[in-house]
């Protein structure tokens, strides 16, 4: 080859060329060519486009483009996910233009670093063949794109085939074709295959350039030719081109591919004498090439030649990822030691090389090597956070033998390890791999799975399908009973698995959190239809409350309780879940909720007054007399809990008739007073509403002198007006008033009599009773309960039933002047009903203003706006809606006429108010509609919707459409379906995927073909899961709080179809995707930016906003964050839990006390427990150096306390965690703690007084801890004390483990709870080795408890340890346990009070390290 060039044999290649010879006045790159052409493609974005559907598909492509050429232009590169997105963003919108396409092909070559060659060329073909399979028009350029690509990932391709491709198609090779297929011959060294094209470019007339004699030069030194790679400098000069800084660093990095340091300096020199300047990027070409070839001790000389220029770093660190990906982690090191580091405000250098070790760790490089290189990072101050930057690129990646020792290295460091470090490695792996994780993560790392760890991650990836397996494995792996049984039933109702679910909460008692438990649990009734394990379910929900200590959760987990007798539970839990699945069943919601109803009661369940109420003004005009009979008997406080099987031992108001009357019998034989119990027989009586029986008892005991209270004879009154026998009742009624004139029934049982005597006719009678019964206050909260108010509606609506104004009207008025009722919306509405009734029109009205001017409320008011559209009764409907207007304001009473007149058709009317200049949008309005009409199967009033908001831009009609189809769908109409289609291409309406989604699977269940694409989300849908699973390494924040019934991360939800009925149709809102879209990328600049620009139709929510605060205070930027966290509180909304959480610690670590005192003033108490603010405010203060003025006002506040009920409440909202902060941190502060706690001992509140104890305790102050224990925790049926085994663990501190066992078993705790300290002190001397000792402890523990008291976990290691000494361990243990009696009576409390979830268990220690 050298010969040809010698004889000027090449030279006639290009001889006369000179005339067509194109000088480059711009350096050919990736990233010039990228900024070049972006603008001309965005240019082209602006027309040309044949529909809005087009146009919307192309302006989302374009943004991601966009951002791709951002990132080029800030750092010089771009991730693989980055381009990922963009070919979902195509694949999913099924189309891509020309230039777009373009730009994507050219982007999977070095300016994707990152990625192994291999991974961008099968990158690069992946999405060739999608563009090719949506038939996007491509031609030449597109090829020659693919080409370069091609051969910057060096892949292996024949050229003649790839140019006879081109020519089989009908495109035509230009020369840049041509250029890249020599360069293509002479990467292989070929020589004479690139002649042959140059051939065919002499034979074409085709100019060369610059980029040929390079590829040259490549060529010669490809085929070892060192000489003719120097002589294509002569060739290029005689042909008319000088050589450039390419041609010179072309030649140089071939000198470099054979090590001859000499030549390189030679030329180096050459350069600088011919003024030729080399960029920093042509020299770290060099140091990559020269590395990559062997000869990598030589780059030394040429890194001293760099001149640092601006934008060296971002060309350091490309060329450092290669160096990476090609195995040579030191040269790259050196390269990161030359890069200039940038300061912070304070003067301090910032921290490099993350990425460089998140390289290695993706290239999967040892780990000795990956351990090496953050050590000498860390050594020399360049990042100390390098080991657990490693380990979170190991997790996120997802390879567990290499991300388990590098958190095995961060661990032995001192560094904390997280539950959410595991999620990823859970995710990742293969289903018989999970449970070795989880076992991995106690023994290992001493991380104990939480509830959201094994419900959200754990039993989702496992392939076990029967339940009892599941919990059974979990708990064999080590997870706790009450974590694993409460996140197999969460797992259950989350895939609809409700009777499972019964049957495993039936098995095993817990404590399942209310408001995590409810909607899943809705979900899976809706999806069943099975009311009976619903019921089951509920009731062992409220059974689970008995599991609790006072009201704060999060403070402290009850792990048992004592066998004292059991307390009423607060029902309002029962309540809520009922509230919630009003709100749920819209359709035939009256009959779901009476088969609700009927099981609590047929349970004995009860719910509170004020949710009856609630859920009364909820359903409004469906409200049925049996329904509010049901809540009222629901809310009368009457009903008692039907005995579970098991359920222990029984209280005397749970007994039956007959049994007390045996245990009276059985009492007085033995000569003991029986008065209580045959108090509680009259009651029992009383309740079994059996009147013969009553009447027996009440004789008897009036024989035996028995002194009878005057509540029992007007209990009596009651029962007999129950069966409708009202003579006997008033004959009652006027025996007692004749004994006592003052005697006076209450509401409810003068309203009940009332009410019989109207229905006999005896109207005069019925009203004497009510006033004679009156009071001189109005209806006090505890008569005014849901039963009283449900029996006064019931006769309120039967008289406006039977078309009686008169006596309505009367009644009415009797009970509000003799103060018997206040008046609400639902005891108006039979005022108005009466009248419709008999279609007075006239009188309705007039009664509607009357009410609405007296008592400001607006009762049946769409029901009568119908009437008056129907009746075209202007001037009225006029007057109603200004009647409105002055309580409700006037945009929402101009939404409510909306939906009158589309609901009776008359669209042109709606349409008018909508038009009405200035009127707001309410997009919520208009969506609670739309879900209401679907609901209840309404199709008219959505068409009439469809219709009255045509071409109204402001108003998102997407959702309009979306629940029309769904409508359609139920009721069966697939042609209309379709046609909504074709409506909306003539209304330039986009439909979006969920719409295309949902009518193919309508079209395609009745077989009616598909006239369009139908999108591809699945895939989409199962990548963001994984992303997420995998993002969630860098997120802090702890439990789920609820994501109240939250999609569980399941392997198999990606093989399912999305259920599209439930969930909203995605917006297609700019603002908002490009707000989400800032959020995922990071960018909360570019967040904010789009959250000032919304537009009106638009809005972003709660969960948003908590994505963007989240972001601001990982970016430490507290002042935005604390803006967005009080504008949400403003609208009365707040943070997610979890992320509020996050903020407040971020807040209470930089002792700001003024904005946490201004949130905390927007919360009530419910809303501060559930993300223990005040816990949060005492830490504060801590940092703050107020902790001494916090303990001020903490006494100066129990001082005030006056009632049992004030001091509760304070008692309550008490931090203990904070508490032990301010107990570790200032020592000096104990005296006065302790003066806080007495007080707060003397209103018999000791949650105070126990922090003291664990805190004294735990700093070996023995006899202090001692005295308190004598004064007030010893005779405490419960106690918390799991931080002190924890810290006995943690420092291995048998004598700490046996002063706690000394205290513990003279108290009246329970021996679950002494068992558990036992069982630690085991586990120590097990783990120290000493398993003689620990027998010893053993022996002594059973002569306390019993066996089955002491941890399982603790008896297998023991006997482990045991056998491993070829000794005998000479107890059977005891099977485990499912029963709620597997509890002790102890709690615990930590400083962080974040995990909702059940707590680590105090019987499963840390373990030492071991190797799996």
């Amino acid at each position: 080859m050298a010969s040809i060039l010698r004889t000027g044999k090449l030279l006639r290649y290009f001889a006369g060329f000179t005339r067509n010879v194109l000088v480059n006045s711009v350096r050919e790159n990736e990233t010039s060519n990228l900024l070049n052409n972006a603008p001309c493609m965005c240019g082209q974005f602006q027309n040309g486009f044949a529909t809005n559907a087009a146009a919307k598909a192309e302006l989302s492509l374009d943004k991601q483009i966009r951002r791709l050429d951002q990132d080029v232009r800030r750092i010089g590169r771009i991730s693989r996910r980055d381009l990922e997105e963009v070919l979902d963003e195509i694949r999913s919108h099924r189309t891509a233009t020309s230039s777009q396409s373009l730009l994507v092909i050219r982007c999977c070559g070095n300016l994707v670093p990152e990625e192994l060659p291999e991974v961008r060329t099968a990158l690069v073909q992946e999405i060739w063949k999608t563009l090719n399979a949506l038939n996007v028009p491509m031609d030449i350029s597109h090829y020659n794109a693919l080409l370069r690509v091609y051969l910057e990932n060096e892949h292996g391709f024949a050229p003649t085939d790839f140019l006879a491709e081109i020519e089989a198609k009908g495109i035509e090779p230009n020369r840049v074709t041509y250029q890249r297929l020599i360069a293509r011959y002479c990467q292989q060294g070929d020589i004479e295959g690139a002649t042959r094209i140059l051939e065919f470019m002499r034979a074409k007339s085709l100019p060369v350039n610059e980029n040929v004699f390079n590829s040259l030069i490549l060529g010669h030194s490809q085929a070892n030719d060192l000489e003719s790679a120097k002589g294509i400098l002569g060739v290029m000069m005689q042909a008319g081109l000088e050589p450039s800084a390419d041609t010179y660093t072309t030649l140089l990095c071939a000198f470099a591919r054979h090590g001859d340091l000499a030549a390189v300096k030679e030329t180096l020199a050459e350069c600088e004498q011919k003024e030729i300047i080399l960029l920093d990027k042509d020299l770290l070409d060099i140091v990559y090439t020269l590395t990559v070839n062997g000869n990598g001790e030589h780059v030394d000389d040429v890194l001293t030649k760099l001149r640092l220029s601006p934008g060296f770093n971002q060309d350091a660190v490309n060329v450092i990822l290669r160096l990476v990906n090609k195995g040579h982690e030191d040269v790259g090191l050196k390269l990161l030691r030359v890069m200039p580091r940038s300061s912070r405000v304070n003067g301090e250098p910032v921290d490099v090389g993350a990425f460089f070790i998140r390289q290695m760790v993706k290239a999967n490089r040892p780990v000795e090597k990956i351990l090496s290189i953050c050590k000498s990072l860390q050594s020399e101050g360049l990042n100390p956070k390098a080991l657990t930057i490693a380990t979170e690129a190991g997790l996120t990646n997802g390879v567990i033998n290499n991300a388990l020792p590098l958190l095995q290295e961060m661990k032995n460091a001192g560094l904390p390890i997280r539950q959410h470090y595991f999620w990823p490695l859970i995710c990742s792996a293969e289903s018989n791999q999970v449970l070795e994780i989880v076992r991995r993560m106690q023994q290992e790392f001493s991380v104990f799975p939480n509830s959201e760890t094994v419900r959200d991650y754990v039993i989702p990836n496992l392939k076990e399908k029967n339940w009892e397996r599941i919990v059974t494995s979990l708990r064999d792996a080590g997870v706790p009973n009450s974590t694993a049984v409460t996140s197999a039933v969460y797992s259950a109702l989350v895939t609809h698995q409700i009777a499972e679910a019964a049957k495993i909460m039936e098995k095993n008692r817990a404590y399942y959190v209310p408001f995590l438990f409810k909607q899943p649990l809705i979900l899976a009734l809706s999806h069943t239809n099975d009311y009976a394990s619903f019921i089951r379910c509920v009731r062992q929900i409220h059974e689970g409350l008995q599991f609790r200590q006072g009201k704060d959760e999060e403070v402290e987990q009850v792990e048992g309780v004592a066998a004292v007798p059991t307390e009423r539970i607060t029902p309002d839990v029962v309540g809520a879940i009922v509230q919630e699945a009003t709100t749920y069943f819209r359709r035939d919601r009256g009959a779901t909720l009476e088969k609700i109803l009927k099981g609590l009661v047929k349970q004995g369940l009860s719910i509170s007054s004020d949710k009856a109420t609630q859920l009364s003004e909820q359903l409004g005009s469906e409200l049925t007399p049996k329904i509010s009979e049901l809540l009222g008997k629901l809310s009368s406080g009457e009903l008692e809990p039907v005995p579970l099987p098991n359920s222990g031992k029984r209280s005397l108001d749970s007994l039956s008739i007959n049994e007390l009357e045996r245990f009276i019998v059985n009492v007085e034989g033995k000569g003991e007073n029986a008065n209580n119990i045959k108090r509680q027989l009259l009651n029992a009586c009383f309740r079994s509403q059996n009147l013969e029986k009553t009447l027996q008892v009440i004789e008897k005991l009036e024989a035996e002198k028995f002194q009878i209270p005057v509540g029992i004879y007007a209990q009596l009154i009651d029962l007999n007006t129950h069966h409708k026998k009202s003579s006997e009742a008033l004959e009652i009624y006027g025996k007692l008033k004749a004994k006592d004139a003052t005697f006076q029934l209450d509401n409810l049982k003068a309203v009940r009599l009332a009410d019989l005597l109207l229905q006999e006719e005896r109207v005069d009678a019925a009203f004497k009773i009510l006033e004679e019964n009156k009071k001189e206050v109005p209806v006090a909260e505890a008569e005014g309960s849901y039963n009283y108010m449900s029996t006064v509606w019931r006769i309120l609506n039967s008289l406006a039933e039977a078309g009686q104004p008169e006596r309505l009207r009367k009644l009415f008025d009797v009970l509000v002047g003799a103060n018997y009722i206040v008046p609400t919306n639902v005891l108006l509405g039979p005022l108005i009903k009466v009248h419709l009734v008999k279609d007075d029109i006239p009188k309705a009205i007039e009664a509607f203003e009357e009410i609405c001017q007296k008592y400001k409320s607006t009762p049946w008011k769409n029901e009568l706006a119908c009437r008056l559209i129907q009746k075209e009764d202007a001037a009225n409907l006029q007057k109603l809606t200004d009647l409105s207007t002055g309580i409700h304001g006037e945009v929402n009473s101009l939404y409510d006429l909306v939906f009158s007149f589309v609901e009776c058709g008359r669209v042109r009317q709606a349409r008018k108010i909508l038009e009405t200049p200035g009127l707001r949008t309410r997009p919520q309005r208009i969506n609670s509609a739309c879900d209401r009409y679907k609901n209840e199967g309404l199709l008219q009033p959505l068409e009439g919707l469809i219709e009255a908001t045509k071409d109204l831009g402001h108003i998102d009609r997407n959702k309009i459409y979306y629940t029309l189809l769904l409508s359609y769908d139920k009721a069966d109409e697939a042609e209309k379906a379709l046609g909504l289609w074709t409506k909306m291409q003539e209304e330039n309406v986009t439909p979006n995927d969920a719409f295309l989604l949902k009518l193919a699977e309508i079209l395609s269940k009745k077989n009616i073909d598909v006239p369009f694409v139908v999108p591809e989300t699945q895939n989409e849908q199962a990548k963001a899961k994984k992303s997420k699973a995998k993002d969630a390494t860098t997120t802090e924040a702890a439990t789920e709080t609820a994501k109240v019934a939250e999609q569980p991360k399941e392997k198999a939800a990606k093989k399912e179809p999305a259920k599209t009925e439930t969930a909203k149709p995605p917006k297609t809102a700019s603002h908002l995707s490009g707000f989400r879209k800032a959020i995922q990328a990071n960018d909360p600049d570019a967040a904010i930016s789009h959250k000032q620009s919304v537009l009106s139709g638009e809005k972003i929510g709660a969960l948003d906003t908590s994505r963007l605060i989240e972001l601001l205070v990982r970016a430490d930027r507290l002042t935005e964050a604390t803006k967005y966290v009080e504008e949400l509180l403003g609208d009365k909304l707040h943070p997610q839990p979890k992320i509020f959480k996050f903020y407040l610690n971020k807040i209470a670590a930089a002792g700001d006390l003024e904005t946490m005192q201004r949130i905390g003033q927007q919360l009530n108490d419910e809303q501060k427990r559930l993300i223990s603010f005040d816990n949060r405010f005492c830490h504060a203060n801590i940092v703050a150096g107020k902790a001494e003025e916090f303990l001020k006002h903490l006494t100066t506040e129990i001082d005030a306390a006056k009632t049992p009920e004030e001091s509760t409440k304070l008692a309550e909202k008490f931090p203990r965690g904070g508490a032990v902060g301010i107990l570790e941190k200032h020592p000096e502060l104990v005296p006065q703690y302790q003066s806080l706690a007495e007080k707060f001992a003397a209103h018999n509140q000791l949650g105070p007084m126990n922090v003291l104890w664990m805190h004294l305790i735990s700093t070996g102050q023995e006899a202090a801890s001692k005295e308190i224990w004598d004064k007030h925790l010893s005779n405490a049926p419960r106690l918390m004390f799991q931080r002190v085994l924890q810290t006995a663990r943690e420092q291995q501190d048998e004598k700490l483990a046996s002063t706690v066992i000394s205290q513990l078993k003279n108290s009246k705790i329970s021996e679950g709870a002494i068992g558990n300290a036992y069982s630690c002190l085991i586990d120590i001397q097990t783990t120290k080795g000493n398993s003689d000792k620990a027998m010893v402890v053993l022996a002594n523990a059973i002569k306390d408890v019993s066996l089955e008291n002491i941890n399982r976990t603790a008896l297998l290691r023991l006997k482990q340890a045991v056998e491993e000494k070829s000794q005998k361990f000479p107890y059977t243990i005891p099977e485990k346990r499912t029963k709620a009696d597997d509890s002790s009576s102890s709690s615990s409390s930590s400083s962080s009070d974040d995990d909702v979830s059940p707590s680590v268990p105090e019987t499963v220690p840390p373990k030492p390290d071991s190797k799996a």
